[in-house]
């Protein structure tokens, strides 16, 4: 059995034929052919390993405690091939037999509730998996223990509970990980389909690609083609015609082992994986209906589903709109349907709808399947969880911004542009609790980057062990569990008349860029350009303000400000140009696409030297409005080590406040940071940042004693309504699949804060020296941040560098 469990299965097989020849004992006799049925179905003899169980459970002779293991070991076979009807019924024969033996009914009740989670039934592997849990637990097994309790995370994942998923499976994890390099395979290997189901399809990837290497360096070939089938899944929306190759494989090596069902369950994910490719052809639709079938033959009806939806999709794409109508009808989706199949039946309908012209049902089906997504993205309280869910949602928003363009009417647009574009800004923002173990971690996390910035080998291993802990431990928060309906046109009409503003919402729908604009007395969209290019040139702009803020001198600082401004010019004509005879002189608020994130606005012709603020959406800013500013506002000034002017910016902005704190030197560390946030309503943060973009909420201002995250902001215990990130990268945000914009800025949007100043550019030192001395005068004297920062940077001299910086949120 170790020489099984190291995956030598010709040296196993000598051992237990050697054993056979050792004793008469009828009943370990049996046991070894046992053992002996699981080598041959583990090396390709399938239906030999099928016949010696079969013999035995025949055999009256045999102990009912045998008799017993040799049904569960052919329910074990049938299982790793995918006939799972046969399993199911093995297993039900063999647990009353293995009543007596907690340990052997505890291993036949983990494996039926395993087959139950892969049927989909979610509520009767629960059950199972919680008596195989008792069941270890009354045999002091600590190891088959920690597998229930691994499975019955999974059971969660099917239920929706992703964070309890998650919980349960790392519970589990501390102890089956250590145990082997395959397992902790297995365990990487689930914990990434709760990471595709949370929208974190790289991270899943990743895991999975090293789980099938493990797997496959010991040979166990049922194992990897598993967990290649999980692995094409994961692909199936970021890139399917790499999930189609890979699908591909898990077929072949499925059929090489002689399970035909898993082998049709990985010829569904390549189906899928065509259709996501964009093909239509009459034959897709056939092998979908015999895969389709034969899934539910097997009692796989949740890929069932899929695949006759996809089918329907399909047929729509054909112009066999009755076709797909009676497809459609044929899938049964109901509330406990997982969230995906209902968001996929959503898109279908909506799609058959608009074919045929029926443009108000489609975006009724669009608002359906949004308000479910919402409904369930509600309850997770973590930003970071948040805003990869809403990638499961992403077709469907860009469905109904699709069909309200298409309608022609600005009124229709400004609602999807609301509905679609920001879907974390309508679940309300709830503030976690202090969280000590979480404290912890930060902490030492801190530590480590403090000793070393760029940590490598045993060092390096744990500190991403800890940004994985700290990430993962922000998601067990609860959520509201409520989400807001986006604003009235009517009211976002009289608060823009009410402070002579308007509203300049940019939406990118099919590679192309619309401007609404909406004013306190109508409302217009103007088609503006291509995305693509004005990606480039934006990319061209961050890295010439990136070298401008350098400071260089002679004729190549000439060039670079000659080549930015040019680029901003073009970036305005594309952008800004075409809707300023709307906009007039009024202020302006922005809620661009992710696809713009990073744009300097306030540095494009047009908006120069007028008051900008971006804020999540509309309807966030509207909230925010309301929420009210501080007469006697406390003011706090931190400026952390290592940049030339960072104590002299935060003395000359303290000068405008009669009693405002000022951390510097010693004492700008993180609890006294934290302490002071707490307890201000106007935070000034000055010091280097960082913005790593596979995980922006690791964004940090760095003190006196290590970096301070956006995960601490969840530690802080009073949200200051003002914030000012005086830090290089700090304003910058990263662009999740859900086009949602996440970063330092976004963390404490979220976290409360009423109005957030940055950059998402470099800004010279000098500069934010200059121009954030003078917004504080102005701020104290009663001036919204918006219009402060606007005549700050007017005073600045005509030879400075630029300053890119924004007001987020409220500006007013």
């Amino acid at each position: 059995m170790a020489k099984v469990r190291a995956g030598q299965f010709s040296h196993a097989r000598d051992q237990l034929e050697l054993a056979r020849l050792t004793t008469d004992d009828r009943d370990l006799l049996a046991r070894i052919d046992l053992s002996l049925a699981y080598v041959d179905a583990e090396t390709g003899a399938v239906d030999a390993g099928v016949a010696r169980c079969q013999v035995l459970v025949s055999n009256q002779w045999l102990s009912p405690l045998t008799r017993g293991l040799a049904w569960a070991q052919l329910a074990l076979i049938r299982q790793r091939t995918g006939d799972v009807d046969k399993a199911l019924a093995a297993f039900s024969t063999a647990i009353p037999l293995l009543a007596d033996e907690p340990a052997e009914a505890g291993r036949a009740l983990l494996n039926r509730g395993s087959l139950h989670l892969r049927r989909g039934n979610p509520q009767a592997a629960i059950v199972d998996l919680t008596q195989a849990d008792g069941e270890f637990g009354r045999a002091g097994l600590t190891v088959q223990r920690a597998k229930a309790e691994h499975n019955l995370g999974f059971a969660q994942l099917l239920t929706g509970d992703v964070v309890g998923a998650l919980q349960t499976m790392d519970s589990a994890r501390d102890v089956l990980a250590p145990l082997s390099a395959v397992s902790r395979a297995v365990c990487e290997q689930d914990r990434a389909e709760v990471l595709t189901a949370a929208g974190r399809a790289g991270e899943a990837i990743r895991a999975l690609e090293s789980a099938a290497a493990a797997y496959g360096s010991r040979r166990l070939r049922s194992f990897q083609a598993q967990c290649e089938l999980t692995l094409a899944w994961s692909l199936l929306r970021e890139d399917p015609v790499r999930a189609r190759v890979v699908a591909r494989r898990a077929a072949r090596h499925f059929r090489s082992q002689a399970s035909p069902v898993l082998a049709t369950r990985a010829e569904a994910v390549e189906l899928l994986a065509e259709v996501g490719m964009g093909r239509h052809g009459a034959s897709l639709v056939d092998r979908a209906d015999a895969v389709a079938l034969e899934l539910r033959r097997h009692g796989h009806q949740r890929e069932a589903a899929i695949v006759a939806l996809q089918a329907a999709r399909v047929s729509v794409r054909r112009g066999l709109l009755d076709d797909a109508r009676e497809r459609i009808d044929k899938v049964r989706v109901t509330e406990d349907s997982p969230v995906a199949t209902r968001l996929l039946w959503r898109e279908v309908r909506s799609e058959l709808a608009e074919a045929r012209g029926d443009r108000r049902h489609a975006r009724d089906h669009v608002r359906a399947g949004l308000a479910d997504l919402h409904a369930w993205q509600s309850s997770f309280g973590s930003l970071d969880l948040q805003s990869t869910l809403v990638g499961h949602g992403r077709a469907l928003a860009l469905q109904g911004l699709r069909l309200a363009l298409a309608e022609g009417s600005p009124a229709l647009a400004y609602e999807w542009s609301e509905r679609a574009r920001a879907l974390v800004a309508r679940v309300t923002p709830v503030r976690p609790p202090a969280d000590e173990q979480q404290a912890g971690l930060l902490t030492e996390l801190r530590v480590l980057y403090a000793a070393d910035p760029a940590p490598r080998s045993a060092d390096g291993r744990r500190l991403d062990q800890l940004r994985d802990r700290i990430r993962e431990q922000s998601w067990y928060g609860d959520g509201s569990g409520q989400v807001g309906e986006p604003a009235a046109l009517e009211e976002v009409q009289a608060e823009l008349a009410a402070t002579d503003a308007c509203l300049v919402a940019h939406v990118a729908v099919d590679g192309w860029i619309t401007a609404i604009v909406v004013t306190g007395t109508g409302a217009h969209t103007v088609q503006l350009c291509a995305a693509t290019p004005v990606g480039e040139d934006l990319d061209r702009i961050a890295a010439d303000l990136d070298m401008a803020a350098s400071q260089l001198a002679g004729p190549f600082a000439a060039a670079i400000r000659g080549s930015l401004d040019e680029r901003l010019q073009v970036v305005s004509d594309l952008l800004v140009a075409p809707v300023l005879p709307l906009v007039g002189d009024r202020r302006v608020v922005l809620t661009p696409s992710g696809q713009l994130a990073g744009t300097p606005w306030t540095l494009l012709p047009g908006l120069v030297g007028r008051p900008v603020t971006v804020p999540p959406s509309a309807t966030r800013w509207l909230e925010l409005r309301r929420s009210g500013r501080h007469r006697r506002p406390r003011v706090g000034l931190v400026a952390g080590p290592h940049v030339e002017r960072a104590e002299e910016e935060v003395t000359r902005a303290s000068a405008a406040w009669p009693r405002a704190t000022v951390l510097t030197g010693g004492r700008a560390v993180a609890t006294q940071v934290a302490n002071l946030a707490s307890k201000v309503d106007v935070l000034h943060l000055a010091g280097h940042g960082r913005h790593p973009g596979d995980n922006p909420l690791f964004s940090a201002v760095e003190l006196a004693d290590g970096p301070w995250f956006g995960y601490d902001i969840d530690q802080l215990p009073h949200t200051p309504a003002t914030v000012v990130l005086s830090s290089c990268e700090l304003g910058r945000a990263s662009v999740r699949s859900g086009d949602e914009v996440v970063g330092m800025t976004a963390a404490w949007l979220h976290a409360g804060a009423r109005c957030v100043t940055s950059s998402p550019t470099l800004v010279a030192d000098d500069v934010a020296c200059e121009v954030l001395a003078g917004w504080h005068a102005r701020v104290a004297k009663g001036d919204p941040p918006a219009d402060a920062l606007a005549d700050a940077v007017r005073d600045l001299d005509d030879g400075a560098a630029p300053s890119p910086f924004l007001s987020f949120g409220a500006g007013w």
